[in-house]
Parts: structure tokens; sequence; C-alpha cells
């Protein structure tokens, strides 16, 4: 593991088969990129947990906007983006739920709003270093689709299990997720 210093701080590298594997914090111009990452890693995560008409429609025009917003405000600091050869393959974010007093009280002090990775760069350890990045070891909470078996496996490896609470995404299908606590 190689150790690059940069402006915006340490980023982790290493060399594989996939190419240099790298997690930086994101920048302002990664708001495209990441758009179109955001968008492939859907259609590759629910294949076979929503319809493939619905995976279909997605397209990166309706993620740019919200990218642009988090690119060019003061939450880019809590977005990270794993990178092969300098090509955006995965990103991971934060929040901090009740940060403006909005009730109900929050779980856990951060929240893991979402972390992913194409198919091709899972299995190499970027997933856990954005999850390091994004969170470090801090006490969070997460939600994950519960018939997203990898994801749910992946969250407990690192410590987190499902508190009971469960919520239904109406606009997607009605995706049942579940929430994850450390």
């Amino acid at each position: 593991m190689i150790l690059a210093g940069s402006a915006d701080g340490l980023a982790a590298e290493t060399g594989g088969e996939a190419g240099l594997l790298s997690v930086r914090p994101a920048r302002p111009d990664d708001a495209q990129a990441l758009a179109q990452v955001h968008t492939a890693c859907w259609q590759e995560t629910y294949k076979g947990i929503l319809s493939d008409s619905f995976l279909a429609a997605l397209d990166p025009a309706q993620r740019l906007g919200m990218w642009q917003r988090i690119a060019s405000g003061p939450r880019i600091s809590d977005h990270w983006v794993a990178c092969d050869g300098g090509a955006a393959v995965g990103f991971a974010g934060r929040q901090y739920p009740g940060a403006e007093g909005q009730l109900p009280l929050p779980v856990r002090p951060v929240m893991l709003w979402g972390l992913y990775l194409l198919e091709s760069h899972q299995g190499l350890g970027l997933g856990r270093r954005l999850l390091e990045a994004a969170l470090g070891e801090e006490p969070a909470s997460l939600w994950v689709a519960a018939r997203n078996v990898r994801a749910v496996e992946f969250y407990r490896h690192f410590g987190f299990a499902a508190d009971g609470a469960e919520e239904v995404m109406v606009e997607w299908e009605d995706l049942r997720e579940v929430r994850m606590l450390r």
C-alpha cells in the first residue's frame, strides 16, 4: 500500500490487477462521474431486486442535479470517491441526521447514506476503505435493501446489526429496507 499525499489529505492507493486503486475525498469536478457511477451501481446492485424496466429507465441525468448540489456545497467533505487509475468506480457518503434539530432524534449521530461500488471493483478492499473513510470506527446507522444480501453481510462484517426498524420505499417499487446500527 502506498500513501499518496494531496492537497485534500492522504489517499490510500494499492496497485493490483484492476490498476491503481484509491479512495480520496470527493471534489467539485466529480459530479458528472459520480452521477454515472451511481446509476450504473444501482443497475448492477438491484438487478433481480427491482424490475428490469425500472433499472433500464435510470439515467445519470436524474442523479446529476443531486451530485452537483453535493459537489458545490458544504456537504462535499462528507463524501469519498473510489478510483481505479483516476476513474471513479464507487463512492460513499455520510450525513448527520438531526443536526438541524429535526425530530425524531436520530439513533446514531452519523448515518451512512450510501456506499456503492461497481461490481467489477467489489472484493478488492475498496468497500472497506470507503467505509473507513466515511465512518472510521464511529457508531453509525445505515439503511440497506433487505434483499441485498451481499451488502447486509458486508455491513455485518464491520460490526453493524439490524435493529428491527424497516421502511418501504414506495417510489422504488416498494423496496423494503432495514436499518443497521453499530
